[in-house]
């Protein structure tokens, strides 16, 4: 018996929880980067909203401080985006 066989000999044909493992760890990296993506996104609109705000008028909320509408307007604007994107990554 040759030393390639001895080594195919011992070599398992196939191991379900090892390769469920490195799915598992393929799957994380993908959703850690998308997340990533998607807060860098997130981060861009808020800065641009940020840039948009005192244009909005938000008198339907009553008598607020820009420094109030700036934080509605990002948390809503971080909410539809991260909410999104999320809702699609989980779905896939």
């Amino acid at each position: 018996m040759s030393e390639a066989e001895k080594l195919m000999a011992d070599v398992p044909a196939r191991d379900p929880l090892f390769v469920l493992g490195v799915m598992t760890r393929i799957e994380q990296r993908r959703f850690r980067r998308e997340l990533a993506r998607t807060g860098g996104l997130t981060a861009i609109a808020i800065i641009l909203l940020a840039l948009v705000m005192p244009k909005l008028d938000f008198t339907w909320l009553g008598n607020l401080s820009p420094a109030n509408e700036l934080a509605i307007g990002a948390a809503l604007m971080a909410l539809s985006i991260m909410g999104s994107r999320l809702s699609r990554t989980l779905k896939n």
